[in-house]
Formats: C-alpha cells, sequence, structure tokens
C-alpha cells in the first residue's frame, strides 16, 4: 500500500492541477476585453503552462512539466485523434514510468557490453549472488544468469508493464538462476546479495549508498552504472568498452 501510495500520488497531483489552472482560467476569459481574445490553442496553452507551475508548486517531480503542459492541447486535438489512443497512450505512459516520477529515475535499460563487464566483475570478485534495482526489461539479470550460471541474479523493478514483459523474458529463458521481483528498491533487503547493482539516477544515489551501509555485509560490493555517490570515493572504476563509455562506480561496503 505504501508503494502504491508513492507511485499513484504525483498522478492525482497532476489531475489536481488541471482542474485548479482550467477553474483559473475560466474564471478569466470572461474578464478579458473582445480585442484580447485568444484562440483555443492558446487558451489550453496558457492552462496548461498554469497547470505546470501548480506542479512545481506541490512539487511535482519536473519530468511531469511537459506533460501538465501538452495535456490541454492533446484534448483540444482529440477530433483528429481518436480519443482511445490518447488514453492507450496516457496507460502505456503510465505502465512504463510508473516509478520514473516519485523516484526520479528515468528507464535506462544496460547495454550487453556493460552487462558483460559486471558479469565479470561480480565473478572475479567471488559473488554467489546478485541484484540489480530496477531491472528494466532483465537484461542484466538475463546476462549475468547466462554467462554465470553459478552466480543467482535477481531483478527488482516496480514499473507494471516493464516488471511483466521482464518476467516473460526470464520464464522464456528458462534460466532457474535468474528471477524478476516485483517490489520496490527501497523494500529490499540488500543484506541478502553479494554484488548490489543499480542505474538510477543521481538523485537517489545518497539515500541508496546509505541503505546499502545499514544492510549489506562486510566486504560486498556496490556497483552503479554512471551516477556516483557524492562525496565518497568509489574503490575503484571499471570503464566499459561500448558506445557511450559506461562507467562501473564499485563500492565496498564495511
Amino acid at each position: 500500500m505504501r508503494m502504491f501510495r508513492r507511485h499513484l500520488l504525483p498522478w492525482i497531483k497532476v489531475l489536481v492541477c488541471q482542474i485548479l489552472a482550467l477553474a483559473l482560467v475560466l474564471t478569466l476569459l470572461p474578464m478579458l476585453p473582445d480585442d484580447l481574445r485568444f484562440g483555443p490553442g492558446w487558451v489550453l496553452l496558457f492552462e496548461g503552462s498554469v497547470a505546470a507551475l501548480f506542479g512545481l508548486a506541490l512539487r511535482l517531480p519536473r519530468i511531469f512539466f511537459p506533460i501538465q503542459l501538452l495535456l490541454p492541447l492533446a484534448i483540444l486535438y482529440s477530433d483528429v485523434v481518436p480519443a482511445w489512443a490518447f488514453l492507450i497512450a496516457f496507460v502505456l505512459f503510465a505502465l512504463v514510468y510508473w516509478n520514473s516520477a516519485s523516484e526520479q529515475v528515468p528507464l535506462y535499460l544496460t547495454n550487453a557490453k556493460a552487462a558483460a563487464a559486471l558479469a565479470e566483475l561480480a565473478d572475479g570478485s567471488g559473488a554467489k549472488s546478485l541484484v540489480d534495482l530496477g531491472s528494466g526489461l532483465g537484461d542484466v539479470v538475463l546476462h549475468v544468469a547466462r554467462l554465470k550460471p553459478e552466480i543467482s541474479a535477481t531483478g527488482i523493478e516496480t514499473a507494471p508493464l516493464v516488471f511483466a514483459l521482464s518476467r516473460l523474458r526470464v520464464w522464456l529463458a528458462r534460466r532457474a538462476n535468474a528471477r524478476i521481483v516485483y517490489r520496490s528498491l527501497w523494500d529490499e533487503d540488500l543484506s541478502a546479495y553479494d554484488l548490489v547493482y543499480c542505474f538510477l539516477s543521481p538523485v537517489p544515489m545518497p539515500r541508496l549508498y546509505e541503505k546499502a551501509r545499514r544492510e549489506m555485509r562486510p566486504g560486498t560490493l556496490l556497483v552503479s552504472n554512471s551516477f556516483i555517490v557524492p562525496d565518497v570515493t568509489p574503490e575503484r572504476v571499471v570503464a566499459v568498452e561500448d558506445g557511450r563509455r559506461t562507467q562501473l562506480h564499485i563500492y565496498r561496503m564495511g
């Protein structure tokens, strides 16, 4: 229930902001002189801008700013695009980015070379268990499970559609050492793993590091793709020879 409220609350705030902005615009419009009347497109663009400002006041994550801005225009042109198309787009967006707004973590996907480098790192450290916090489509879990059958690989994911697809991929792969769990990374007990991997964003890294320090066993590894822990020097950095020049920042607990 706590996780549900955390992810649902931003979407409720979006609706509240739109209602408040619409009420304000409908109040102001009759007060304007005729020579200052604008077309419906400009009016709805203004309404969306007001809703976006309300969202900032309510501390909505900035990812919602363009959504608030463009939502009224999408409604305006609903006679061109079927209404069901907007509904489907909204539902798909919510199912994929269900936790992106509340956690301020976009959907980042780990490429094959970075996943292979992580598998070698886990093997070299003697890790027997690995967890990917925010496992997306399950690429890391599947790569590690396939390359290192002796390592148990777990993925933690809460975006419903992404979770369902990754569970399906793991089921089709028939890897006994791979699994995907629907759970918030903040609710996962990190003491069960020898290596904890994440590809999140700068925002949650300080909190995640404190959680890792509390829960992870001495000598175990926290590995962050691209994003550092502020004011903490990693034990080492692994450079991956891929197109985006990925860096794996390694922090040893204890």
